[in-house]
């Protein structure tokens, strides 16, 4: 019997397809076309979710999302990508000293207490993955004040005489 781990990815694909339609076929010719059909579903969408995760497995990299706590004393840092972040450098505007993570792996997430409250913040992440170059990404969290000014009735052009209260 085949374990998993002992059949590589190319392999598979091509054993699901040539046993999804040989058995295809062999219903077909036996007059049975609907069990036919659904075996050619079933076989479809099994290669196409083995072509997925393949696919997902080769470009594995980090996503690294950034959020506020609900009582804004917290910033809240996840990794949502198929693969670990390393050596994260976290800098909060209004906080002298960054944060630093070695190791962030996929699906966790980490809470950095601040200070105190604050209402808006911006967030830098700088992290690396693989061997690669070190990738930046910043983050507006929070409410800043030109946001309550905004009229969400007003027109994108003035017309029929709109006029501000």
């Amino acid at each position: 019997m085949l374990s998993k781990d002992t059949v590589p990815g190319n392999l598979k694909t091509i054993l699901v397809a040539v046993i999804g339609l040989g058995l295809t076929l062999l219903l077909y010719l036996l007059n049975h076309e609907i069990p036919a059909g659904i075996v050619l579903i079933i076989t479809g969408t099994l290669l196409l979710s083995l072509i997925i995760s393949a696919d997902a497995k080769k470009n594995a990299r980090p996503i690294i999302l950034a959020d506020l706590s609900p009582g804004h004393r917290e910033v809240v840092l996840e990794n949502v990508g198929t693969y670990a972040a390393e050596k994260l450098e976290i800098l909060v505007s209004g906080v002298k000293e960054p944060w630093h993570i070695d190791h962030l792996e996929p699906d966790t997430m980490v809470k950095l207490s601040l200070p105190d409250m604050v209402r808006s913040v911006i967030v830098e992440v700088t992290y690396q993955f693989k061997d690669d170059i070190r990738r930046s990404k910043a983050f507006t969290l929070g409410r800043f004040e030109q946001d309550k000014e905004q009229d969400l009735f007003k027109p994108m052009f003035p017309l029929f005489g709109w006029k501000n209260k």
